[in-house]
């Protein structure tokens, strides 16, 4: 069941940076929006994600959260339409466009209905996964502390269960930007798969 949000006049109105570790509304957004967006994916339908958009749409935000709405509006169907192109019906091959569009949330979404099927060496090495993309949320968001803890994590994790993350085909490159704690994210290319 979908979850009805309702916000008081000066939360609506708050001309603030869009910022879901501090402020409820930008969470709420972030999170309603990125589990539309995976049952988007699920069902092939951006109607999903489309209509949750309009519903916050609708309701005369600030341009901080109008904004994120929009972008991440955009980058959804970039999604989508990538992997309607390429026929890519594997969700873990769909999680690596998801992350080369920065869609670190979203990927930890994903991944989490992943990782709840799974069990021994493949859930750790998915929760290796969660962190890393976790890492990049905290860095998109000024996080650096908490993303060097996550990164230290989620390294280890990966290295360590490296066997079952065979479909990444760059999982060293990961790893490396980890180590680095590198802002910027590496493209993750999945293995033995041809992108149009």
């Amino acid at each position: 069941m979908k979850k009805h949000f309702v916000y008081s006049r000066r939360e609506k109105i708050s001309t603030g940076r869009f910022d879901p570790f501090n402020h409820r509304l930008s969470r709420d957004i972030r999170n309603s929006l990125a589990e539309a967006f995976v049952d988007a994916l699920q069902a092939a339908d951006k109607s999903c994600y489309q209509k949750t958009a309009d519903q916050w749409l609708a309701r005369n935000l600030a341009d901080a959260y109008a904004g994120y709405i929009q972008d991440r509006l955009k980058r959804y169907d970039d999604v989508l339409e990538q992997i309607k192109v390429n026929s890519i019906n594997d969700a873990k091959r769909q999680v690596l466009v998801s992350w080369n569009r920065g869609l670190f949330f979203e990927v930890h979404e994903q991944l989490e209905r992943i990782w709840f099927k799974t069990s021994g060496d493949e859930y750790q090495a998915i929760k290796g996964l969660i962190q890393a993309a976790g890492v990049y949320i905290h860095l998109e968001f000024d996080r650096r502390p908490a993303a060097e803890k996550l990164a230290a994590k989620s390294s280890d994790r990966i290295q360590k269960y490296a066997d079952c993350l065979t479909f990444i085909a760059d999982l060293n490159m990961l790893l490396e930007k980890l180590k680095n704690l590198d802002s910027a994210p590496p493209q993750l290319k999945p293995m033995d798969y041809k992108i149009h």
